[in-house]
């Protein structure tokens, strides 16, 4: 755990805080659906959290996309481009296919979808494809992203 927090405090600040904001929609979404006193507004939160989740899975995508640009430019003939770009693609479609999914089935896939590409990303900073500092960042914003998601989900099976 101490590791962990030793490279997270190399996450540059503004990248740690963006990424921190970013969640507020996700953890609004898990807390908020299983609180009574929100009224007709819980019962929106899913949706609001489906589409948010499906527009940051293309926002993963696009992260992938620009570091296989420039990974490409500084080494055009490593053959890593075209795997690259498709990879960046996926999350988009897969998003899509999700968005299109009943409750339970839209959260179980964006949660495994941001899990996937949480590992992929991680892998790609460890070998250098990435910043070093974007694997604890992923690594936190995936983990409270996956427990809100998780709650939504919970709550669609039960309501």
């Amino acid at each position: 755990m101490s590791n962990f927090l030793n490279r997270l405090k190399a996450v540059p600040p503004m990248a740690l805080t963006l990424g921190i904001l970013g969640l507020i929609p996700f953890v609004i979404g898990g807390v908020g659906v299983w609180l009574a006193g929100l009224g007709d507004l819980r019962f929106a939160l899913p949706l609001i959290v489906i589409a948010y989740g499906c527009l940051i899975a293309s926002f993963l995508g696009g992260v992938r996309w620009g570091a296989a640009m420039q990974n490409n430019d500084r080494d055009p003939h490593s053959g890593k481009l075209p795997r690259h770009l498709v990879m960046a693609i996926v999350p988009t479609l897969i998003a899509l296919i999700a968005f299109m999914l009943p409750l339970p089935q839209a959260f179980t896939l964006l949660i495994i979808l941001f899990v996937a590409q949480a590992v992929l990303d991680i892998n790609s900073a460890h070998q250098g494809d990435m910043a070093d500092w974007y694997a604890p960042l992923r690594l936190l914003l995936t983990l409270i992203a996956g427990v809100s998601m998780t709650s939504l989900f919970l709550h669609a099976l039960t309501h």
